[in-house]
């Protein structure tokens, strides 16, 4: 009879842990990679920034129209009128700036609770069968001066056993990415530096 124990034994889980954790390291590293190039990317690409759209309320006045469209007047004959307002708009002067100084930065992951699941279904059947069969005959004879007889008995027995054992399994493996913030010394450093006073000089980091 084939022993459980050593179906269970026989599952490669040290194999299925290495490489599980080779696959992270590999993709870990193709991931970063990647989230450098994007760096590099977002430092040289650049767009027309506007700093500033300014918006001006100016009084409009108007006279207030009746159903006819006529002036309403009111009872000194005169128009009504509401201060009505007036919206300016001025842009200011557009000029270029990278997406990481906009402040898009690059996205960077990690894998974290990574698990292994193994199952393992062993099905084992034995069936036994035994047929004992007995039997006597007695046959007999007589004429006018003899009398005659005979006895036989037999004794028949079969044994049958069958026996089945099969073993099924199944593994499946899931990790978690999550994304974490950019390494501090990737991410350069921003200095601004007012012209109206340069001794007021501000660092700033994403």
């Amino acid at each position: 009879m084939p022993n459980v124990g050593a179906e269970l034994a026989s599952v490669p889980f040290g194999k299925m842990i290495y490489d599980m954790a080779s696959a992270i390291a590999r993709s870990q590293v193709a991931l970063d990679k990647s989230s450098i190039a994007l760096v590099k990317v977002l430092a040289s690409t650049t767009f027309d920034y506007v700093p500033d759209v300014v918006e001006t309320l100016t009084p409009l006045p108007r006279p207030v129209k009746g159903v006819n469209g006529a002036p309403l007047l009111d009872s000194n004959d005169d128009p009504v009128v509401v201060t009505g307002v007036q919206v300016s708009t001025t842009v200011g002067d557009s000029f270029p700036l990278t997406l990481l100084q906009a402040g898009v930065n690059p996205s960077f992951y990690q894998f974290t609770n990574s698990t292994i699941e193994v199952k393992m279904s062993i099905t084992s059947t034995q069936e036994s069968s035994n047929t004992l069969d007995v039997g006597v005959s007695v046959t007999a004879s007589a004429d006018f001066l003899f009398a005659s007889g005979s006895v036989s008995s037999h004794v028949n027995f079969t044994s049958s056993n069958k026996y089945s054992y099969s073993v099924t399994g199944s593994s499946s493996m899931s990790t978690t990415l999550v994304p974490v913030p950019p390494p501090k010394n990737m991410m350069p450093r921003f200095f601004l530096v007012n012209a109206m006073d340069p001794t007021k000089i501000s660092i700033s980091q994403s």
